[in-house]
């Protein structure tokens, strides 16, 4: 008896191959089945190959397979006649993919009143008639199905209770997070894979007291976000490489000034355009050294649901606490899958950082740009009395007042330069993670969204552990070499070309790992493409 199973569904654009796929999502997590979904669709409004998949199994799943138990396919029906099913049960064109909704929910042993159940939720915005023809259509399949098919031997799973848990995307858990983190301020311009992070702030913006902006562009994003910054308030942009491109001069701007902000980058691969809606990690070491010269940023990677909602808030705290710009690093598999996890507590209690309370007597400039042991001047904003200062653009003196003296120069570098040694000594700095066990034959390092290919693939695997990078920069380095020292072989697994973790690590350490499992293609690994790479 079989404890999980693979279901996929295909078709055109416009065939509903997304709504289909998360109705099926949605009656499994509801039969208490753990669930991931994954789909794939070309840069196109009509036409070409949409699928999305999902993986049902009775324990904690985390990632996509690649051998299917049973596949619905709008296009080629093969053996399945879904089309004449569908007329003959009176169905329209539109209602083929729901046909095929109530066979797999026979196929897979699932109750078909849950099925209804949750099309009726899916569809409440329609008409009863809607509702009701989709509903007649699915169980259409289903009794098909009964007749002429075969049931798969799975198991019998009580309907469980899902109070403490959801399925959510990592863009919905980057939303979540950074409300929780006091977000006060969103600008986008919408750039797939990042858009619905837009899509989901909008929606909860009104509930949450903040304000979402759908700007011009993304030079205008991320000039309102450091201007909301400056003003006191925690800000958010998110976008692709190639709008973060545009955002460059921006994150140098926010690193002299010393401003607080917060950037997701969604990475597309492939420069330019690249390829819109498929999935690479090819902008790591792009986020470590962008813009001129040398300034402090955060670089996460968060791996799954759970950690990009906890980074999130983090990111907008830790921006605030050393006045630095920090960048979330997410990929189209994380930013679009669907994943199970427990429900986040409600952690929405957040310290202020770094509001300097001037004596108000005083009538000269605000030294914003002090010299300080941890390298954070306090800081005031517009209009605060005692707390006037300038601040633009130019290299600056304490005052911020533009210089060019030599002096003043390596003065302001070397504060700034003070943090990282503060950054990576603070408590909530999350340093890299050892899983598996402790002592092993082979050690796999990673960053970002593998770590839950690489966690299943290690149910598999013997003899074989994972150290997983939430925050690739600055670098962990005692961390990394302390998780290292007793390994015995060490293999990087990236989705570039050119291996960016491994030549951090180099870099930084001067630790060569000759070993690499790389991956360039637009999809994520899967575990049987480890496992069989290992074995």
């Amino acid at each position: 008896m079989t404890t999980s199973f693979n279901f996929n569904i295909s078709g055109s654009a416009g065939e509903g191959i997304k709504k289909a796929g998360l109705i099926f999502l949605k009656t499994c997590f509801k039969q208490g089945f753990y669930v991931h979904g994954y789909t794939e669709y070309p840069s196109l409004i009509r036409g070409g190959r949409n699928t999305f998949q999902v993986h049902a199994s009775k324990e904690a799943n985390l990632s996509p397979v690649l051998k299917l138990d049973f596949t619905i396919d709008l296009q080629n029906e093969g053996d399945l006649p879904l089309t004449k099913i569908n007329q003959d049960a009176g169905g329209i064109p539109q209602t083929k993919n729901v046909a095929g909704l109530g066979i797999a929910c026979f196929i897979f042993n699932l109750s078909l009143d849950t099925l209804n159940q949750t099309i009726a939720k899916t569809f409440s915005d329609k008409s009863k008639d809607v509702i009701d023809l989709n509903i007649k259509i699915a169980t259409y399949g289903y009794s098909y199905a009964k007749k002429n098919l075969s049931a798969k031997a799975l198991p019998k799973i009580e309907t469980q209770k899902t109070e403490d848990k959801l399925y959510i995307t990592g863009n919905e858990a980057i939303s979540l997070g950074a409300i929780a983190g006091g977000l006060k301020l969103f600008v986008s311009y919408p750039m797939t894979p990042a858009t619905s992070i837009l899509h989901s702030l909008a929606a909860k913006a009104k509930k949450a007291d903040l304000i979402v902006r759908h700007a011009e562009d993304e030079i205008g994003t991320i000039n309102m976000a450091i201007g909301a910054g400056f003003a006191g308030v925690r800000s958010m942009v998110a976008t692709s490489g190639g709008g973060f491109s545009l955002m460059t001069e921006g994150l140098g701007l926010s690193g002299i000034t010393e401003t607080p902000v917060v950037i997701v980058n969604s990475m597309r691969p492939g420069p330019a355009s690249g390829m819109p809606t498929w999935s690479g990690q090819g902008d790591l070491q792009y986020m470590i050294n962008s813009s001129q010269d040398e300034f402090l940023r955060i670089v996460m990677t968060p791996g799954d649901p759970e950690e990009a909602f906890k980074l999130s808030k983090l990111a907008l705290n830790l921006a605030e606490k050393y006045q630095i710009p920090v960048i979330i690093l997410l990929d189209k598999y994380l930013s679009e899958s669907y994943f199970t996890v427990n429900k986040f507590k409600d952690l929405q209690q957040n310290t202020r950082y770094g509001f300097a309370n001037p004596n108000k007597t005083k009538d000269k400039p605000f030294k914003r740009y002090q010299d300080q042991e941890s390298g954070v001047s306090p800081r005031t904003i517009p209009g605060q009395p005692g707390g006037v200062h300038l601040c633009n653009s130019y290299e600056h003196d304490e005052f911020g007042y533009a210089t060019e003296e030599s002096e003043e120069r390596i003065k302001q570098v070397e504060k700034r330069a003070k943090k990282t040694k503060y950054l990576l000594n603070d408590p909530n700095f999350i340093t890299p993670i050892l899983f598996g066990e402790k002592e092993a034959d082979t050690t796999i390092i990673s960053w970002g969204s593998n770590k839950g290919v690489i966690l299943e693939a290690l149910k598999t695997l013997n003899s074989v552990n994972f150290i997983h990078f939430p925050i690739v920069w600055p670098f962990p380095k005692k961390t990394f070499q302390k998780l290292t020292q007793n390994s015995k072989k060490l293999i990087t697994l990236e989705c570039n070309s050119t291996g960016q973790l491994n030549k951090i690590i180099t870099q930084e350490t001067g630790l060569e790992i000759k070993n690499q499992l790389l991956k360039y293609d637009g999809r994520p690994f899967f575990p049987s493409e480890i496992i069989s790479k290992l074995l």
